[in-house]
């Protein structure tokens, strides 16, 4: 990201440099967050003016259930939910007798215990 970043800052240069020996028509956009395309990739995807074309069905974010299933693959059962809002979601599970508080990224699937 820091190297396109840098290409274009660099590309701007020489295109303001070179404006005096002739008129240079270059456009650079920076988009932060769903990404959007010049030509419409799939049937899914949809057209926003100004933007491009982007897929609106394309999730961003683990369900529970999703998160549910990590904490089981990291060994641990009786996997409840404690909640499932926001980045984080907590669950509580017990691993070798002991009940734990489990937390996951909810965008990631990253899985790390908290204090029981």
């Amino acid at each position: 990201m820091n190297k396109l970043i840098i290409a274009s800052a660099l590309a701007a240069s020489v295109a303001l440099g070179m404006s005096s020996a002739a008129e240079a028509k270059t456009s650079i956009k920076f988009y932060f967050g769903v990404p959007h395309y010049d030509y419409q990739v799939d049937r899914d995807y949809r057209y926003r003016s100004g933007y491009g074309w982007y897929n609106p069905g394309k999730r961003y974010r683990l369900t529970c259930g999703e998160a549910r299933r990590e904490v089981r693959r990291e060994g641990f059962r009786n996997v409840s939910a404690i909640e499932c809002n926001g980045r984080t979601y907590t669950f509580r599970a017990v691993r070798n007798g002991n009940r734990q508080i489990v937390y996951v990224d909810a965008r990631t699937g990253n899985v790390w215990r908290g204090r029981g």
